[in-house]
């Protein structure tokens, strides 16, 4: 005798399946987006480091503050990302 499964018995696992595809499909747009602020941060600190005293002078930081601006900066954009932001 064959039975077939009713669709109302299949919803909790369609349902649990898109959840778990949607927490996976979070997980990995942070991690990317990690990623591209880590090499952005890398790329801003290069270009600073690069830049002779009097250059700095004009962006209003010294070359001890580098650092500390880059993490200011990471941090506001942290802030930025997260949702409900305006």
């Amino acid at each position: 005798m064959l039975t077939t499964t009713p669709t109302s018995a299949t919803r909790p696992f369609v349902w649990r399946t898109a959840v778990l595809l949607a927490r996976l499909r979070r997980l990995v747009n942070r991690f990317f987006a990690a990623v591209i602020a880590r090499h952005e941060r890398h790329a801003a600190r290069v270009a600073l480091h690069r830049l002779d005293d009097r250059q700095l002078h004009d962006l209003a930081i010294t070359r001890s503050q580098i650092e500390s601006r880059l993490e200011e900066l990471a941090q506001t954009r942290a802030r930025m990302q997260q949702p409900g932001w305006h």
